[in-house]
């Protein structure tokens, strides 16, 4: 085979360049909007199969609206809703704990802050009551200004939340080109491929819908049991719970188990023993019957994976990070098997050890 001239080089190396450049600028183009558009995606992801039979009724275009208005309407005005009471019961909530009145009822709480201060180098004598009526006040100062910039940024809420309405409706509509395209991209024989773009699909789904429907229902229930525990701002409690129930692992327990605790300081145990009792049976209903339902029958991913996912996801992408850390993990893990897994032979299907024996 001939070696390439210098002319052929400089052309070759030119056309990578423009090539990396047209990418990198497409990229800053769509950068704006990859978050609407991530959230589209997984919407559609979510809702595609109940599309699927509506498209064979209507057609394309109107059922891609009707399923978008769906969309809308079951997922999209509902949070919209509770996030705005979220924001307006935040700064109430955290207003509302009284650090003086919970030592009063926990003495015995201070003077063991006291005996460990004395006996540990470097902690300062100040009286637990100061330390937490500091943190409670910061606490309340930062939320607050967090939430000013949240209600600064309203503009740019709702134009990210038209763009994710709109891109939902394309999704719908264009799914299979999209689909196409995908199966074109992808460098795997034809078995292989589907069976990547199926696993990646369960996996989506299976985190996305089981972790959103389990963490929704945490919050509604941890609001009913924070309102049978005679703690208000039952929103703000509710949507926190929900929240904290995404972390796998501790999840809802560091808000309950302290909300308890702070129930029986108030002289409260009953109402601290109803609250415990609400969100066990809760939790056992959800780990037990919830979870097992949404995922019979689909792939399911490590909860180590989901862990990194949803820590790694806030930290690197924000807030939506709860839902795209996990996402981009069960992509990024049914792409690397099928790199690593070897290819099934045509004749038998099989792949592994088993198919290589057979060679």
């Amino acid at each position: 085979m001939a070696e390439p001239t210098p002319t052929q080089r400089v052309t070759t190396a030119l056309f990578y360049f423009f090539l990396a450049l047209l990418a990198y600028l497409t990229f800053l183009l769509f950068q704006p909007f990859l978050t609407p558009l991530i959230w589209a995606a997984v919407l559609v992801v979510l809702f595609l199969p109940w599309h699927r039979r509506l498209e064979r009724h209507l057609g394309k275009t109107l059922s891609a609206t009707a399923s978008t208005a769906a969309v809308t309407a079951i997922l999209v005005v509902p949070t919209v809703l509770v996030m705005i009471a979220f924001v307006q019961e935040a700064v109430q909530a955290l207003g509302a704990v009284h650090p003086s009145a919970f030592l009063a009822h926990a003495a015995w709480l201070n003077q063991l802050w006291l005996w460990i201060a004395r006996r540990i180098p470097g902690m300062s004598g100040t009286s637990l009551g100061t330390v937490v009526r500091d943190e409670a006040e910061s606490g309340t100062t930062y939320l607050a200004q967090q939430l000013g910039g949240v209600v600064g940024h309203v503009i740019g809420f709702v134009f990210d939340l038209v763009i994710t309405v709109i891109a939902t409706f394309y999704f719908f509509r264009d799914a299979e080109a999209i689909m196409h395209w995908v199966r074109r991209a992808l460098p795997f024989p034809e078995a292989q491929r589907e069976a990547t773009i199926a696993k990646a699909r369960d996996l989506v789904f299976v985190t996305v819908a089981s972790n959103l429907a389990a963490s929704g229902t945490i919050g509604l229930v941890g609001g009913v049991a924070f309102l049978v525990g005679g703690i208000h701002q039952v929103v703000f409690w509710g949507v926190a719970s929900a929240f904290s129930a995404l972390v796998p692992v501790v999840g809802e327990w560091v808000l309950w188990i302290p909300a308890a605790g702070w129930l029986v300081a108030q002289g409260r145990p009953g109402r601290a023993v109803a609250l415990l009792a609400i969100c066990l049976v809760a939790v056992l209903l959800i780990d037990n019957v919830m979870r097992p339902l949404i995922i019979s029958g689909r792939a399911k991913m490590n909860g180590l994976l989901v862990l990194v996912g949803v820590i790694g996801g806030i930290l690197v992408f924000g807030v939506i990070g709860v839902v795209l850390g996990p996402v981009v993990v069960a992509i990024s893990a049914s792409v690397l098997e099928a790199y690593t897994q070897p290819p099934a032979r045509p004749e038998t299907g099989e792949s592994g050890p088993r198919a290589a024996a057979l060679e």
